[in-house]
């Protein structure tokens, strides 16, 4: 069996590139390229250092996160920085799954630290989003207070059902049920390896927290750069609005839509300029990538702990 994905889904993937790049053509003509250029000449050295220490920071916080969370000898660091690469050019980031690609990571244990690890990170996008979009009147405080209880709500039943005993399989009965046992086989496992986390959510919950402040001031600083003021809250508001959309499995970051959303919520109510957004955001992007992939390079190169052996509990 190949690992590699079938042509449609290359075709596909191509076309939300061209989007994107459809896109990006279009801005740079409308606000015009010598504009742009004179906008990120103008902007703050100083400020675009600290902006870009920021977001090292934020990378290797959550690189660190899952060195803690999936132990010694699990080379946490080197799947976080595959995930991530792979998630930012995919789809509703789905690459973020790529770790199970590797014949030695491909086991439960993986799978339902990626899981894990991927709601609560948008438990924080949410949770710190929709506060900011209440605070400056986006979103009325009675939904923001009414949803974020149901949620939390929903996440205690959630844990608690997942920590019962689990039910007895179902009978045997033939072919069909054998794919069953196997289905359920899989889900217990899955089951018992997030109840493994347990002890670790504090810590994740925590430095989940200090990475995404680290993204927020990322672009409060990068704003600074340009010479314009962004508050905590409406950074907040506008990075959700962005993580929305770009799960929209049509409109990842390679189409670019997910940074309209970013900049409507900035110019709305920082009242930046769109021609400055684009300059800004646009060179954000490039900044993240670049700091990224060298990251990834970095990692490869070194082992970062022996790999374990294969494992096909998944």
């Amino acid at each position: 069996m190949t690992d590699a994905p079938p042509p449609p889904r290359r075709a596909w993937g191509r076309y939300l590139f061209l989007v994107g790049l459809v896109l990006v053509t279009a801005l740079v003509w409308h606000f015009g390229w010598e504009n742009l250029a004179r906008l990120i000449r103008g902007a703050s050295p100083l400020d675009l250092g600290l902006m870009t220490m920021l977001i090292v920071a934020g990378f290797w916080i959550r690189a660190w996160k899952w060195h803690y969370a999936l132990g010694p000898g699990q080379q946490g660091i080197r799947l976080f920085f595959i995930a991530k690469t792979a998630g930012n050019l995919t789809p509703g980031r789905a690459g973020e799954f790529a770790p199970l690609l590797l014949r030695g990571h491909r086991n439960a244990r993986v799978a339902a630290w990626i899981g894990l690890d991927r709601i609560v990170e948008v438990l924080w996008t949410l949770g710190l989003g929709f506060f900011g979009a209440a605070a400056i009147g986006l979103l009325p405080w009675w939904l923001v207070v009414g949803g974020a209880s149901v949620g939390v709500f929903m996440l205690l039943i959630a844990w608690r059902l997942l920590g019962r005993s689990p039910l007895s399989e179902p009978a045997s009965s033939g072919d069909a049920t054998t794919w069953r046992e196997k289905g359920w086989a899989m889900l217990q496992t899955v089951r018992k390896e997030l109840l493994r986390f347990g002890p670790t959510l504090p810590v994740v919950m925590a430095t989940t927290a200090v990475a995404k402040v680290t993204d927020i001031y990322a672009v409060i600083v990068l704003c600074t750069a340009f010479g314009h003021t962004a508050s905590f809250l409406v950074v907040c508001a506008a990075r959700c609005a962005h993580a929305l959309v770009s799960a929209v499995p049509v409109t990842p970051d390679a189409t670019g839509v997910p940074f309209i959303a970013a900049a409507w919520c900035l110019n709305t109510y920082s009242d930046i300029p769109y021609d400055t957004l684009t300059a800004a955001l646009g060179l954000e992007v490039i900044v993240i990538n670049a700091i990224l992939w060298a990251c990834f390079c970095i990692v490869s190169a070194f082992p970062w702990g022996s790999a374990p052996e294969s494992n096909t509990e998944a």
